[in-house]
């Protein structure tokens, strides 16, 4: 770089220009990468962390598209405390993400910023054995279940107290060993 200044010792200014070699083109200017667009519901962080295993669509749509439009609720949880008391959510047969993201199978939308937007934790209702479980969903949240840090899958009885952020929830089952959506055919 060199400098242009005035000789009349007045201080004006100074001006700065690139000096290039001859014969050196500029290079042409690069325009940043364009940034991902994130879609409503996001929270505008970072994208969706994937836990493998647990990956694919959470939708009610695909539920119900992978069970010919029957997708019947096989127990709820019951806020219990936090932000949302007094309210429940359903929980469906098969994989269900909890989170606050609009596309959860659990939604989880009070007010509780410490819940993730996606996948803060899996419930799964397994219809062949008529078994709930409960694991993490790899995220910061840490999942308790009884006051038990949830670390692996574990088994969900009636009545549990599952604990994620400022939210507790009381799991209420509906599918069980008494009954059964095919039962009640």
């Amino acid at each position: 770089m060199a400098n242009d200044k005035n000789d009349d010792g007045a201080s004006a200014p100074t001006r700065i220009r690139e000096v290039r070699p001859a014969g050196k083109p500029i290079p042409p200017r690069e325009d940043p990468a364009p940034k991902p667009v994130m879609s409503e519901g996001l929270g505008g962080g970072a994208g969706p962390t994937m836990i493998k295993g647990y990956g694919g669509p959470t939708h009610q749509a695909m539920a119900e598209k992978d069970t010919g439009g029957f997708d019947p609720v096989v127990g709820w949880l019951v806020i219990t405390e936090g932000p949302g008391r007094g309210k429940a959510v359903n929980i469906y047969a098969g994989m269900n993400s909890l989170g606050r993201a609009s596309g959860q199978r659990i939604r989880a939308d009070f007010g509780d910023a410490s819940i993730s937007n996606e996948g803060a934790a899996f419930i799964t209702f397994e219809p062949k054995r008529q078994t709930f479980h409960i694991n993490h969903g790899g995220k910061a949240n840490i999942v308790y279940l009884n006051d038990e840090a949830v670390l692996t899958p574990m088994p969900l009885s009636d009545g549990n107290m599952i604990a994620i952020g400022e939210t507790k929830f009381r799991f209420v089952q509906l599918c069980g060993p008494d009954f059964t959506w095919e039962e009640a055919k």
